[in-house]
């Protein structure tokens, strides 16, 4: 059971290096306060301290066994090729088609993908988290979100 944390805890490790050395780039601090390399700086700086936690817990601390339930089954497999497809696909159309028209599709797909939920609610929830999120982003906090090919 050791195996899996230490191959996870490395792979962190590495990428939170990566992010490190990306946020360098990156402005750290500007007169108006933090600056774009700020928060992805330390952010990555405290992934790091938990990966290397977990390495050393995982090569040096007593693993238990394994339990029987530990691999998924083909459902749970199908369902985190569904994820990753929902939100690779969520990047590529975000620009081409707009952030509310993505966003719903998306809501509503992984409502629907992971569980049994009221239609109503997952109606409710997907346009809250598609045009209302819009709304906030784009009028009160000003900030511009892909409108897309279609102008909505």
């Amino acid at each position: 059971m050791k195996r899996p944390y230490q191959i996870t805890a490395v792979v962190l490790i590495i990428f939170s290096a990566f992010i490190v050395r990306e946020a360098m780039d990156l402005k750290f601090y500007t007169s108006l306060g933090p600056g774009p390399g700020f928060f992805p700086f330390w952010l990555a700086v405290l992934l790091a301290i938990l990966s290397v936690m977990m390495l050393y817990n995982a090569t040096f601390k007593d693993a238990g066994p394994m339990p029987a339930d530990f691999w998924a089954s083909k459902v749970g497999y199908i369902r985190m090729a569904a994820i990753f497809l929902a939100i690779s696909a969520a990047v590529f159309l975000m620009e081409l088609i707009g952030f509310r028209i993505t966003m719903l599709a998306f809501y509503l797909f992984m409502l629907f993908a992971l569980g049994r939920q009221n239609l109503i609610v997952t109606a409710l929830v997907s346009l809250a988290g598609s045009w209302g999120v819009f709304q906030v982003f784009t009028e009160l906090l000003k900030v511009p979100l892909p409108i897309g090919i279609f102008g909505i």
